[in-house]
């Protein structure tokens, strides 16, 4: 039997493919595992790593982590299932990447973690004192020491100073009580004129984010620190009494809780975002971030900790220790600030080449280096937020039950109480064992590895179906006289290049169709295996992909699969309204018809809230008749000004101002602006993409095209309605490729052939024809998805269709830029009133000058391997004729920055 296939995570191989290096004094033949959430796997690449190993003479194997195990269960609301996931993740590996949600007081007393207090105690080279004193702390209670940090970032209370200047109000301050707080909440305050809050003064994000203000304003923790082990101490006297007072708050109207469209527009916040006071790139943006009420910040902080059931407790601690002095892992896209003093300013190597070089969730200027040197000395780590979750608890019970806070806390005390015992009962029948380490599979005589990359737009979940990977990998790996192991790697990145792949791996498949990005010196041609390949047929492949692919007159891909933008309907809205359901399709009249049966009343739900970056909008504008962006030309051409462009644009930004399209502001933090009600959760009419994850249309994804299939949540799915003279479509795809460095190319192409031929592995619509038609599909995916690919096809080869591209589906930076003016016109006629015809005027005297100083660039060297060359000679462009281009980009984690 041929030996299975492994699965290799990270953005390069890793080292246990390629062997251990010879050093004194080395540990023999000892692999240490490194657990990583799925997303951070990009931070600790082999570069990284590679020094511990040769020091140590050991061996890093890096763990896919996943997503759930970082983000458990609260135990707060259930203690076993919060156990269980903790388990999970320190069973994975000797050393596993730490938060304040998965290095927990209830983690630490059922046993799951190794105490590293006695060995940092003997450590002279550990430099105690190079820590901030306040995140070294922030991993340790009950005498013991349960991580190491590594970096940190900061909740904080957010304000809009033009809101508070427009009041004469003063700016938030920490030595502020909550009665301070209150006063400036209602004065912010907004009512109609019949008295009902419109806008609150104050809004925080969940009960957490009340239960860190009263952390903050009580000025000492939810714990007893007399006791041993320290116990929970909610029930006092002056935490009831904030508790009461923040009640009375919230019945007033004056602070709201829970996350709400626009939040970000409010005058106050907490924990809706970090914002770094505008930016470099939005200077329009006046919200700035404050300690909180009562002088603290928490300090959300990531750290290595050591899994109690390791069998190697020094080399674990060592290994966590180096990545404390990691310059990558120090500035992982999570942290603003590194936890030891002596590595601040010092930057990642930026070995992944990754645009940006060191991409962060948050944003980093220097009113944020500012804050943090203010919020520091007085922050509030784990250590200091423990039991805060069953505070925010009590917070609930208030609220959805009208209990008073005596009553409250004194319950949430309780649950504290018996969970912790839980812990220990759990801990006490509990033995914590490392899985053994994957081993490298030896090949016989004439067998070969090929190494496979897989990138994927969806990286947050890992790899889904990691089981049918396998099962095909398998089956490939038994029939095919060559190959005797598969090397995939499903980490990779869709940020970096395609030639970065190329040069990693003998084959790839990126997420969208790279052809014309890439350096195609680093790929084969597929001509020669195509023209070869009996089971290969150009015109099975669903209409104008293959196209897409080709350049030179030579193909450099294979399409697999296509992820179509597409419309979701809920078929009991439409009932109750009683509209027809867009059965075969709909055209844009009957599409506007619906929106006005669903809406008849103002409090009505809005009843279309696209989900994507502004695409709906253009494809609406498709279907009246204009094309603001006509992408059938290469760069588009800009049609701004044109009178049915201009017409078309009207009539349907007509129907967001109106209240029947919740509008997506493109400027600033990006969160969507709902006219006329309600969310893209309720609205009767919404958008998805689907694709790329192991999900077809009729897998819990919904179908496309005229026939409508059922989705998981019970909503259906249409095309989007179509027009006289013009249709649209928008689509991303999957595509593989083969390194010209292969040393298999003949294996390379057999197995992404296969791939094609079982393109369910991907999910989405496949490439070919004969894939949608095969019996398997229409049995595992139903007759109306089948139908709902053909009519996509149909639509693809009709000549009234327009395909729309974007940065996911193939669009260059340059065309990219274009949309950006676009969007700033249409906010402001939507949110402004602006004028529209003088908007897109200006717009096009942007375009125009813009697309002939492109027209003059050389042509980017696609071999410099650096991505952001290109795009710095089309910014340089950009503002040489809008020299306030940069305030519409939010690159660089300019303006709106949210964790």
């Amino acid at each position: 039997m041929k030996p299975r296939w492994r699965l290799v995570v990270g953005l390069g191989l890793l080292t246990l493919m390629i062997g251990m290096v010879p050093v004194v004094g080395a540990q023999q033949n000892v692999i240490l595992q490194l657990a990583v959430p799925q997303f951070m796997l990009e931070t600790f690449t082999d570069e990284v790593l590679a020094p511990f190993e040769q020091q140590y003479g050991v061996q890093v194997q890096v763990v896919d982590g996943g997503t759930q195990t970082f983000f458990p269960t609260s135990a707060a609301s259930d203690v076993t299932a919060h156990l269980e996931a903790i388990a999970d993740y320190v069973s994975a590996a000797d050393v596993v990447v730490a938060t304040n949600d998965t290095v927990t007081v209830e983690a630490t007393r059922a046993g799951y973690y190794l105490d590293l207090m006695p060995l940092a105690n003997g450590d002279a080279t550990l430099n105690v004192d190079d820590f901030y004193p306040a995140l070294y702390q922030s991993f340790q209670w009950d005498r013991g020491l349960w991580a190491l940090p590594i970096s940190t970032s900061l909740n904080t209370l957010t304000y809009d100073q033009a809101a508070f200047d427009a009041l004469g109000l003063a700016y938030p301050d920490p030595r502020w009580t909550l009665d301070d707080l209150a006063y400036a909440a209602r004065q912010l305050t907004e009512r109609d004129p019949s008295g009902t809050v419109t806008v609150p003064g104050l809004l925080v994000s969940n009960a957490d984010g009340v239960a860190l203000l009263m952390r903050s304003l009580l000025g000492q923790g939810f714990y007893d620190m007399n006791a041993l082990p320290e116990a929970p101490m909610l029930a006092t006297p002056q935490l009831e009494a904030l508790l009461t007072s923040w009640q009375e708050m919230v019945d007033e109207g004056i602070v709201t809780v829970g996350f709400q469209e626009g939040a970000n527009d409010l005058p106050m916040t907490i924990g809706t975002g970090f914002f770094g006071g505008g930016g470099p790139n939005n200077q329009q943006d006046t919200r700035v971030n404050a300690i909180l009420p009562g002088g603290h910040a928490e300090l959300d902080t990531q750290g290595v900790a050591v899994s109690k059931g390791t069998l190697y407790p020094e080399l674990a601690y060592d290994l966590a220790k180096f990545l404390t002095s990691s310059p990558e892992a120090t500035n992982n896209p999570f942290g603003l600030r590194p936890a030891r003093v002596s590595m601040l300013g010092i930057q990642s190597s930026d070995t992944n080449n990754v645009p940006g070089g060191g991409f962060r969730f948050r944003n980093l200027n220097a009113a944020t280096d500012a804050l943090l040197d203010e919020a520091l000395p007085t922050g509030l780590g784990s250590s200091e937020m423990r039991f805060s979750a069953y505070v925010a608890q009590a917070i609930q019970s208030m609220s959805s039950d009208g209990l008073d806070a005596t009553t409250a806390l004194q319950d949430a005390e309780a649950n504290a109480v018996a969970n912790l015992q839980t812990a220990a009962d759990t801990g006490a029948n509990t033995v914590i064992t490392v899985a053994a380490p994957e081993m490298p599979v030896v090949l016989t005589a004439g067998e070969i590895a090929l190494n496979f990359g897989y990138s994927s737009l969806f990286r947050l979940g890992g790899l889904p179906n990691e089981d049918q990977w396998q099962a095909l990998i398998d089956e490939f790996v038994a029939n095919d006289p060559q190959v005797g192991e598969i090397n995939m790697d499903a980490g990779g990145d869709p940020r970096i290049s395609g030639q970065d792949d190329a040069a990693l791996y003998d084959c790839f498949i990126l997420p969208t169709n790279s052809v014309s990005d890439m350096d195609l010196t680093t790929i084969l041609n597929l001509d020669p295996y195509l023209n070869s390949d009996p089971n290969f047929d150009p015109n099975d492949m669903v209409s104008g992909v293959l196209a897409q692919v080709q350049q030179d007159n030579k193909t450099w891909a294979l399409p697999l699969t296509l992820s179509p933008q597409v419309m979701e309907y809920d078929p009991q809205a439409f009932a109750r309204a009683g509209v027809p359901e867009p059965l075969g399709g709909w055209t844009v009249d009957e599409f506007v018809n619906a929106l006005e049966a669903l809406k008849v009343y103002p409090e009505d739900p809005t009843p279309f809230a696209p989900q994507d970056s502004g695409t709906s909008l253009l494809m609406l504008i498709a279907a009246y008749g204009g094309t603001p962006l006509d992408y059938r030309t290469n760069p588009p051409t800009a049609n701004f000004t044109d009178p049915a462009t201009v017409d078309a644009i009207r009539q349907v930004l007509d129907l967001a101002k109106a209240g029947y399209i919740a509008y997506d502001s493109q400027q600033g933090g990006g969160f969507v602006v709902i006219l006329g009600g309600g969310g893209s959760d309720i609205a009767p009419i919404r958008t998805q993409s689907f694709g790329g994850r192991g999900q077809g249309f009729g897998r819990g994804g919904g179908g496309g095209g005229g026939t409508a299939t059922t989705t998981s949540d019970d909503y259906l799915i249409t095309t989007y309605p179509t027009g006289l003279q013009y249709n649209a479509v928008s689509y991303s795809m999957y595509t593989a490729y083969i390194s010209a460095s292969a040393e298999n190319p003949d294996a390379c192409y057999r197995w992404i052939s296969t791939i094609a031929q079982n393109s369910t592995v991907i999910g989405g619509m496949p490439a070919q024809r004969s894939a949608i038609n095969d019996p398997t599909l229409l049995a595992n995916e139903g007759q109306a998805t089948v139908d709902a690919y053909l009519e996509f096809d149909r639509l693809l080869g009709d000549p009234n269709t327009i395909t729309l591209v974007s940065l996911t589906t193939g669009a260059s930076p340059s065309s990219f830029v274009l949309n950006l003016w676009l969007n700033q016109v249409f906010d402001d006629y939507v949110l402004n009133n602006g004028d529209l015809d003088a908007d897109l005027a200006q717009a096009q005297i942007y375009a125009d000058g813009y697309l002939e100083c492109v027209a003059a660039l050389p042509p980017v060297d696609v071999a410099s391997n650096d991505p952001r060359a290109g795009f710095q000679q089309i910014a340089e462009c950009a503002t040489k004729v809008d020299p306030n281009f940069t305030s519409l980009i939010g690159f660089g984690g300019g303006g709106g920055g949210g964790g």
